[in-house]
């Protein structure tokens, strides 16, 4: 899966590893690599490629949890009982996350559910750590997923 945000110079590419249990039928999708930038088709284009700073790593860590579960879940593994790279091009731009769009949602009802399966003690504060936001505003995102379905209520 390809992010490319408008406020870093070069994309970012994660690759997933889909695994299915044979006997159990559970599935999986296993983070397998992260590449940033895009690889030079020769000398000329290697020259033109924007340099790598640390502002933009800092700013790749700081946004990476969120684009990691916007990639979970937008990732539609095949059917294949093999393992295969989940790929899938996606054009991220900055959230509004006042807007709540489905996607939004999603991706926020995922991080959660996530955060509660790994025993996580404050999940809501979590996500508001991740996202940048109050406790209370990340609770009104959850509330809104489980209105629209996206979440299961508890």
């Amino acid at each position: 899966m390809t992010f490319r945000d408008e406020s870093l110079p070069l994309p970012l590419r994660v690759h997933f590893l889909y695994l299915k249990d044979s006997e159990t039928g559970e599935e999986e999708l296993k983070l397998v690599g992260v590449e940033l930038g895009d690889v030079p088709r020769d000398d000329e284009a290697a020259i033109a490629l924007p340099e790598l700073t640390a502002l933009t790593l800092r700013q790749v860590v700081e946004r990476f949890p969120r684009w990691l579960e916007l990639a979970r879940a937008h990732a539609t593994p095949s059917l294949d009982a093999q393992a295969s790279t989940v790929g899938l091009a996606v054009a991220v731009k900055r959230w509004k996350p006042a807007r709540l769009d489905p996607n939004f949602l999603r991706m926020v009802a995922a991080e959660y559910r996530r955060h509660v399966d790994e025993g996580d003690p404050a999940p809501i504060t979590t996500i508001a750590k991740s996202h940048g936001v109050t406790p209370s505003a990340a609770s009104r995102w959850l509330k809104r997923a489980r209105k629209e379905g996206y979440l299961d209520a508890s």
